[in-house]
């Protein structure tokens, strides 16, 4: 049987430790060799303490080398030449020693096993902190396949779907995240997972998704592509955070500020239609100041003349009460204004639809007299009584006369009628007119924003945009029913309990 070689080693540090740690673990399948000494002036050096722990030969000098039967190779792993050199020229004649070159060869080749480990020790943290944070992490987490199969979860993500790692691994994301057993697809949705396979790139996008409980939550999906060193996808990391309680509050604060911008249109609005009302109320109250006027000119001349027979204290009595009613008149006409002009806040109460619309007549009745256009009212006598705020339902029913009134420039007819569908539970009120009526190119445009067929003089295109938001404000429904030339229906629908 073959005798193993009898090794000694100059140079008892970290080389000499990763050798030893080789020989040990017979990474040297072909070479049949026994440390058998370790020279190193430091004591403490990692190969002296291995070489100890082994019951190997220690010395701080490589000279009692020398002193050892049966030597057959020295080994230096200092890299200094000139202990191998001073080796070389005292050495015992049957002792080989490795040449210099070959003696950092080796060394180098340590060496490279000792980065090898200290990479692969490297490594294994990383893995052990990416695993840590893989798993920690509050959002949920995917690894998956470019076939779309999932190879690992997160917890976070296994919670947020009730589910296990064994319900998850190997299946198809679409099998677990939409609960659907076909893949996604469809017009205007947006696959994060096929965009990152084929652009290489970061992709996001918003998706639905069933919880644990079933119910739909929001996710704001991230897919990151994991490429090899060709640059080729090999892995895609999904990451899924819940936005569902942050877009509720997004539209939230949205609604609300809806209801501030209409808050403000319906305000301008009232403003507009507030000096049309009030053009039309000094035509109408000067007729009455001027009868006033006169009559009191009148009196005051007879009584100055002294006439006080009983004829002229009854025809005294006659002007006074023309001046009462007169005057009650023109007060009336400034109260209804005051109202209407009054920037009150929002109030959903118990209100008579049919009341109101008299109200409104009676403001705009002068103006339709002036413009030679002729009112009919068809209104039901069994209407319920609804909810909403009267200032604003007032608005809606001025906007729309108006708006009849100013089709109608020659002159016309508005009818304004009421109906109460049993069937529905709705009120109907429809406000019509024989005017030039609507383009059936503009149909879609008359409720947007300062959109206006009328020359600027006329208005701003509040109107319509305005009637549309309040309606909608309380729950109903408005739409037109229009062709040119021929006039214009709008119908508006409303429940009993509004919802604003």
């Amino acid at each position: 049987m073959e005798e193993p070689m009898r090794i000694a080693i100059i140079g008892g540090g970290k080389r000499c430790r990763a050798f030893l740690e080789m020989v040990d673990a017979k990474r040297f399948p072909n070479l049949k060799a026994r440390i058998v000494a370790v020279a190193d002036p430091d004591d403490r050096a990692a190969g002296m303490q291995l070489a100890r722990e082994k019951a190997i030969f220690t010395t701080g000098d490589y000279r009692d080398f020398y002193e050892i039967p049966d030597l057959d190779l020295v080994i230096e792993l200092t890299g200094k030449e000139e202990l191998l050199k001073d080796f070389l020229r005292n050495k015992p004649p049957n002792v080989r020693v490795l040449e210099a070159t070959l003696s950092r060869l080796f060394g180098d080749m340590i060496r490279f096993r000792e980065e090898y480990l200290y990479r692969e020790r490297e490594l294994e943290l990383i893995e052990s902190i990416v695993d840590s944070v893989f798993h920690s992490m509050r959002d949920g987490v995917l690894i998956m396949q470019p076939d779309f199969k999932i190879v690992d979860a997160n917890q976070a993500f296994l919670q947020s779907m009730g589910l296990n790692k064994e319900d998850v691994i190997g299946k198809f994301c679409h099998e677990v995240t939409h609960r659907s057993p076909h893949p996604c697809s469809g017009e205007g949705f947006q696959c994060p997972l096929r965009e990152s396979l084929e652009t290489g790139a970061t992709s996001h996008a918003i998706h639905e998704h069933p919880n644990a409980d079933g119910q739909v939550q929001y996710c704001e999906i991230t897919t990151v592509p994991l490429k090899n060193k060709k640059g080729g996808v090999q892995m895609v990391l999904e990451i899924l955070r819940d936005i569902t309680d942050e877009l509720e509050k997004r539209v939230a604060q949205k609604t609300r500020a809806l209801k501030r911008d209409l808050a403000r249109l319906v305000h301008e609005d009232k403003m507009i239609a507030l000096g049309k009302l009030v053009a039309s109320a000094v035509h109408e109250i000067n007729n009455p100041l001027s009868g006033i006027h006169a009559l009191a000119r009148l009196m005051h001349r007879e009584l100055e003349e002294g006439n006080t027979d009983e004829n002229n204290i009854e025809k005294f009595k006659y002007y006074l009460r023309l001046i009462d009613t007169e005057s009650a008149r023109c007060s009336s006409i400034v109260k209804n204004l005051l109202s209407f002009s009054r920037q009150q806040k929002v109030e959903i109460r118990k209100l008579q639809l049919n009341e109101l619309i008299q109200r409104v007549i009676h403001l705009c009745k002068h103006k339709m007299d002036m413009q030679h256009v002729t009112l009919r009212l068809e209104l039901a006598e069994d209407l319920p009584e609804t909810t909403g705020d009267p200032g604003q339902i007032q608005q809606v029913l001025l906007n729309l006369i108006f708006n009849s009134m100013e089709a109608m420039p020659d002159g016309g007819t508005v009818t304004v009628s009421t109906q109460w569908d049993r069937m529905r539970g709705q009120l109907r009120l429809e406000v019509a007119d024989t005017g030039v009526g609507i383009p059936s190119e503009l149909m879609s445009q008359i409720f947007e924003p300062f959109f206006s067929t009328k020359s600027q003089d006329k208005g701003v295109g509040l109107g319509l945009s305005v009637v549309y938001g309040i309606v909608k404000e309380h729950g109903g429904s408005i739409y037109v029913k229009s062709e040119e030339g021929e006039g214009c229906r709008f119908i508006l629908r409303f429940p009993l309990e509004s919802e604003g």
